[in-house]
């Protein structure tokens, strides 16, 4: 069965492939890259925004890797990682001011959140661009790997890609989890062995579990929530030559004189 597609990710999926069509926008919509404050208002405005150069794919080509969507009534909010190579020294949306010799042939990686909002007829009212605008400039050797500044550079795109195995850092900047999958198996070994603590397990069934899995010689499973009594055992040997002496006892009854 297909499944079916709501009127806003129609929308979005045609913006997609040509956001200079002003049908795709409600008259008052507004375009804005967050950390930049660059943007545009108004559906005509929108289209020319588009048509300059700076977001030709001949100049700077704008690779585009969806992770994540959530679709609401009148709202979508979508993680993507973008990949950004350079052919030229501008891109004033993205790096505003920033000197041609750090864009020249560059190439950068990092995770974007597209918070789209729509109206009644299903049309694009706001598009809000957000990235961290530390790791685009650590990527483009703006801030200086020399000096240890509190920022993350294409590290960040692992957090999309990879969230259970992504290398994480600690409050005591020790790493965390390196090892994902040796901590896993630490896990599973550290894990409770039925019968070791909560009463005795017959000898008989270790055996015969041992028999039937010879590859794991741990003892048998068992319900910890109902009692189990221990298998009854003699409490003097049977052997007579181990017990040599015999105990009586008499009961003497006494005369009143």
């Amino acid at each position: 069965m297909l499944s079916s597609v709501s009127p806003i990710e129609q929308t979005w999926a045609s913006f997609k492939t040509k956001r200079t069509s002003t049908e795709l926008y409600s008259e008052d919509a507004v375009v804005m890259y967050v950390p930049t404050c660059v943007g545009v208002r108004g559906n005509a405005q929108i289209r020319k925004f588009f048509l300059n150069s700076q977001f030709s794919e001949k100049v700077n080509p704008v690779q585009e890797t969806v992770y994540n969507t959530v679709v609401g009534s009148h709202q979508l909010i979508e993680e993507v990682i973008w990949s950004i190579h350079f052919h030229s020294g501008e891109c004033k949306w993205l790096v505003p001011h920033l000197e041609d010799r750090y864009l020249m042939n560059s190439t950068i990686k990092f995770p974007v959140t597209a918070s789209v909002s729509f109206d009644k007829n299903h049309k694009i009212q706001s598009i809000r661009y957000l990235w961290d605008q530390a790791c685009v400039l650590k990527q483009l050797q703006v801030i200086s790997s020399k000096v240890k500044w509190p920022v993350v550079g294409q590290e960040q795109i692992e957090v999309l890609r990879s969230p259970n195995t992504v290398p994480l850092t600690g409050l005591n900047d020790q790493p965390v989890d390196l090892d994902h999958q040796k901590t896993q198996q630490e896990q599973d070994k550290n894990q409770f062995v039925p019968g070791r603590i909560f009463g005795p397990v017959d000898p008989k069934d270790q055996v015969r579990q041992a028999v039937r899995r010879p590859e794991a010689n741990a003892p048998p499973a068992r319900n910890i929530f109902t009692f189990q009594p221990p298998s009854q055992r003699p409490l003097v040997a049977a052997n007579p030559n181990k017990l040599g002496s015999s105990f009586s006892f008499t009961h003497d009854e006494g005369k009143i004189a």
